[in-house]
This record gives structure tokens, sequence and C-alpha cells, in this order.
């Protein structure tokens, strides 16, 4: 039995096809085996396989976490080639790979561009919200925590820009749990 991790150390992985920030490894065709020697990719965690490959985590050297997949028949020591789609995910897979490449060999990792600082806050304080709304908490408790209590003394309650505020981050925190999280791990987010 492997040693629990606790929550915050603890990577989750997505299937590659709804995380397309995963970076896909495959054997490098014959042509690239002079240039592509084995990379030293080190693992947060032991990882896991299936069908598809082996699938674990590495922490970049600014502390961001980047999910790899190594496919099914492709060892570690053979070296490595990324394979990145044509389709409108491979310019996230792209990203990832320049990430990838620039921790690797000592350069400056370019911002992972699928979140927004605001839209990380913003899914932060959706997920405030919707655990105090499910832990029976009042939309005004709520926003007393997200916003302070001098922000709702302005205005009447009823009226407030904040209490609708509220109500969006916890209906916005709804639609995550329902799936829509999904949603943050890709540059797709309408469809």
């Amino acid at each position: 039995m492997s040693p629990a991790l606790d929550a915050k150390e603890a990577a989750p992985i997505w299937a590659p096809a709804v995380n397309t920030g995963a970076v896909i490894l495959a054997a490098p065709p014959a042509i690239l085996l002079e240039d592509s020697g084995p990379p030293v990719i080190e693992t947060q965690a032991p990882g896991q396989s299936d069908a598809q490959g082996s699938h674990f985590v590495h922490t970049l050297v600014n502390g961001e976490r980047l999910q790899i997949l190594r496919l099914g028949g492709s060892g570690a020591d053979e070296g490595a080639a990324a394979v990145i789609p044509l389709g409108p995910e491979g310019f996230d897979r792209l990203e990832a790979v320049a990430r990838l490449l620039s921790s690797l060999h000592g350069r400056a990792i370019p911002a992972d561009t699928r979140l927004t600082r605001q839209q990380r806050h913003r899914a932060r304080r959706m997920l405030q919200a919707v655990d105090g709304r499910l832990s029976g908490a009042s939309y005004r408790e709520i926003a007393v925590t997200l916003f302070g209590t001098r922000d709702l003394a302005d205005e009447p309650w009823k009226t407030s820009s904040r209490r609708f505020a509220t109500m969006d981050l916890v209906r916005g925190g709804l639609a995550m749990i329902a799936g829509g999280y999904r949603r943050l791990l890709s540059h797709r987010r309408r469809r």
C-alpha cells in the first residue's frame, strides 16, 4: 500500500482528453534518435499505468505541476518526443511542452494561459461560496466571509450588488461541481 498524500500534495491525474495541458510523450521516430536523448523527468509521485501508458505528474522548477502521459510501448531510457495533435487542443499541448522544455533546460517558464489569475481567483471564490452554502450558511453570511462587513454596510442587502455577486458565485460553484470544472483544464470554454 502506498503512503497517503496530503490533499495539497496530491495532484490529480486527469484523462488527457480532458486535460489539454497534459504532455503526451512517445518513442521518437528513428530520424530523431540522435537529438532526443532521454530527458531527465522526475516525477512527483509514482503515477499510474493503464492501457494508454504511464501517467505521472512532474513538478517544474517554478513549482507548477505538469501532467505527463508516456504512451505504452515507449520506455524512459529511449528518449522521448512530444505528441502534438493538429486540432484546436494542440495549442494547449504546445504550451505545456514549452513549459516542460523550459523547465528541463533551465529557461524561464512561460505562464499557463488556460486560466488567468482572475479566473483562478473567481473559481476559488465559487468553491468557497458553494461550500458555505452546502454547509448551511446564508447568502449574507457567505458575503461577509468573501467580501467583509465593510462592503456590505454601504447598501441595503436586498438590492446589494454583493448579494447578487454571492448568489452568482454559488450558482457558478454548483455548476463546477456538476462537471463544469472540466472546462478549467482547456482553452475551449464555450461549446
